[in-house]
């Protein structure tokens, strides 16, 4: 059993040196970027569980709290976790871990990387020289760049002084900093920056430098003041339905979906330039009662369909753009053009009174105002869709445990009087199987631009839903997980001209074939309601039944420490009532390997796919360097091959080096407008070095 979890961490580690982005499960991170159809914000959450692996959680230091934010983890594996260390102490290695119920190698796979074990460690007063002898610096910087160069950048001197909105004044690279500076966990401060392809660089519209910045500086615990930010940051509360900026893990469903409560408010560096925070953030805890305040001001790119002609000022808009580019004329023209204050609150009571009974009672506020009016639009499917300057959401969020017994939900109401909530309730019979249900009921009219609960769809609106989910471990070595989430849209919505109802199940099972092998198995079905093609002057469609499945297969095998293989089938489906099914496929193979040299590690990527249309596209994770974050979606016939490389030259310092090329078999031209290359091969090169003293 020792020369198993010895193999499986030597795995887990590999996986964390390279392979980073598996820090999430990779049928989640592929879920939500295909349901929500944008990686924006799902890029976010990578970077967040990334920054979480850099300052993983001591369990021999780590409060309820802190043991609550540690992913993965189901409620009653949070208590038995507490309990074993309220019961033992100090934890002397992961081995322990297998002996708490509910705890198994897969599991303890899943969380090595966000927690160490290690003594308790005295922090000595908060002082200038202290500062600097126990600090610790991780710089940070990357380069980007596609090939062959895309037509918007090759125009002449004729062209861009005759259409100057039709090429890229800026180069094609990418660049990306950050910098993070940690005093144990008290002190954090962070600044980072970022351009994109075609953005300009000191000169133009960014002389500035980097198009985007962020930064936080953060004071925590420190008596009863949790937390206190200045800067960027992220905020969530309850279930995330009255308020929680960015994505949670909790936000779609799927096999590891574990509703929970969100983390409160967080200082952040990550570059999504639409809806982020910025302003200041507190939190006190004053005995049961934990209390947050935020407030956030920083100007939006807008569409201005009315602009003061006097003071130059947007007083109208269309819709709020969430791309974060600023390199053509019309794409300046829509920057900063609005203003957002978010200010709002929470206030919590946490009560334990029995190991066997506890509850969590919270209440939370958020005012919205923009500068300029957002109009919603003559659309049919618009109706209910937030229009005006302001909005006021006010929420109750609630847990309750009872033995194995969990409780959850959150009622919120928006200044429309539009009312959303949902309810669940987690369940461990045994210590090996968790059901999980959820219930929820978002009125068309309910407003919130900012609600990140569970659910189907991008806004927590327009939707009701039964959820049930089943993790097992059938068997030591078997695991099994399941769930269907049976919901209607009472309403309208884009490209659905009727009230409709749908139906998404899924199960997957993953076995331990031997001591070095590990297979699974998943399959996904999503029966959804569209609109058919209209006939000439038809303005109202009728209903079609849509049906995606996706088939999965894939096996990890470790011949020996320090290599692993990674194969995976994936098989999508697609039909309409009537019509013959479409079918994609897409086959990879992984090579990973970690040394002692001076090559630290590497992995190579092989991959083919046949995905004929939109709706057979393939999602994949992709390996990246660390904080990099890709999760293609493999359209049309060809072969994709990538490698990542690791080196540690000298102690402090590392460097990765990305290299893909992509060959399509089914055309001459890859991409589309100013990013569109001639000729049927797409590469890409990345390289990244980060300093840690």
């Amino acid at each position: 059993m020792k020369t198993i979890f010895i193999i499986i961490a030597l795995t887990m580690r590999l996986g964390i040196d390279v392979y980073c982005q598996e820090i999430i499960p990779a049928e989640m991170i592929e879920k939500a970027v295909e349901s929500l159809d944008s990686d924006r914000d799902s890029e976010s959450l990578y970077e967040e569980m990334a920054d979480r692996v850099m300052r993983p959680v001591n369990l021999n230091a780590a409060t309820r709290e802190e043991i609550g934010a540690i992913p993965f983890l189901s409620p009653a594996q949070q208590k038995n976790l507490l309990d074993y260390l309220a019961t033992y102490g100090e934890v002397f290695s992961l081995y322990e871990l297998q002996s708490i119920s509910g705890f198994d190698s897969v599991l303890i796979r899943k969380i090595e990387p966000f927690i160490v074990i290690k003594p308790k460690s005295e922090i000595p007063p908060l002082a200038p020289g202290n500062l600097v002898r126990f600090g610790h610096h991780d710089l940070l910087a990357r380069y980007e760049q596609t090939f062959p160069t895309a037509v918007g950048y090759l125009a002449n001197d004729s062209v861009m002084s005759a259409k100057p909105g039709y090429f890229y004044p800026g180069a094609p690279q990418k660049y990306y900093f950050r910098y993070t500076f940690n005093w144990f966990d008290k002190v954090r401060i962070g600044f980072a920056g970022e351009k994109d392809p075609g953005e300009q660089f000191f000169r133009g519209a960014q002389s500035k430098g980097m198009d985007f910045y962020a930064g936080f500086i953060s004071f925590n615990n420190f008596g009863i003041l949790e937390n206190l930010t200045i800067g960027n940051f992220r905020a969530g509360f309850g279930q995330g339905l009255t308020f929680g900026s960015g994505l949670s893990m909790n936000a779609v469903p799927g096999f590891s979906s574990n509703p929970l409560s969100t983390a409160g408010v967080r200082p952040s560096i990550g570059m999504n330039e639409a809806s982020y925070l910025r302003g200041a953030a507190a939190t006190m805890k004053i005995n049961h009662f934990r209390i947050s305040a935020f407030i956030s001001y920083h100007p939006r790119d807008a569409t201005v369909t009315e602009m003061d002609t006097t003071s130059g000022t947007a007083e109208e808009i269309s819709s709020m753009i969430e791309t974060g580019y600023h390199r053509t004329g019309l794409e300046l023209a829509k920057r900063n053009v609005m203003t957002e204050l978010v200010c709002g609150g929470n206030i919590n009571l946490t009560l334990a009174p029995s190991q066997k009974f506890g509850f969590r009672i919270g209440v939370t506020g958020v005012y919205v105002r923009y500068s300029a009016n957002i109009t919603a639009g003559n659309d049919l499917y618009k109706m209910f869709s937030f229009s005006g300057n302001s909005n006021l959401n006010a929420g109750i969020d609630y847990q309750v445990r009872f033995g194995k017994l969990y409780l959850f939900g959150e009622i919120s109401r928006s200044m429309n009087a539009g009312i959303a909530w949902l309810s669940g309730a987690t369940i461990t019979p045994d210590p090996r199987a968790t059901i999980t249900m959820v219930v929820r009921n978002y009125q068309p009219q309910y407003q919130n631009l900012y609600s990140n609960a569970f659910g189907q769809q991008s806004l927590n609106a327009n939707e009701q839903g039964v959820y049930i989910s089943l993790n097992t471990a059938v068997h030591p070595k078997i695991s099994l997980s399941g769930f269907v989430d049976i919901f209607k849209i009472p309403w309208l919505k884009y490209r659905v001209d009727g009230p409709s109802q749908g139906r998404e199940t899924g199960i997957m099972l993953t076995w331990l074939t031997s001591r070095n092998v590990t297979s699974s198995i998943r399959y996904l079905q999503k029966n959804v309601s569209a609109n058919s093609s209209a006939g000439s002057g038809q303005i109202v469609h009728e209903l079609m039944d849509y049906t995606t499945r996706s088939y999965r297969f894939s096996i990890d095998w470790t011949p020996i420490p320090r290599l692993l293989f990674k194969t995976r089938l994936d098989i999508k489906e697609a039909s309409e009532t009537q019509e013959k099914s479409a079918f994609g496929y897409l086959m990879y193979q992984d090579f990973q390997v970690t040394t002692t040299g001076w090559l630290s590690a590497a992995v190579i990527r092989f991959a083919v796919f046949d995905a004929p249309d939109y709706a057979t596209r393939i999602y994949v994770y992709e390996p990246e360097v660390l904080y990099g974050y890709s999760v293609p979606a493999y359209q049309g016939q060809g072969i994709r091959s990538c490698v990542v490389l690791k080196f540690s030259p000298v102690r402090f310092i590392t460097l990765w080096i990305k290299s893909g090329i992509t060959w399509y078999s089914d055309r001459n031209e890859v991409g589309s407008g100013l990013d569109m290359t001639k000729g049927n091969i797409r590469g890409e090169l990345t390289m990244q070095v980060m300093a840690r003293l």
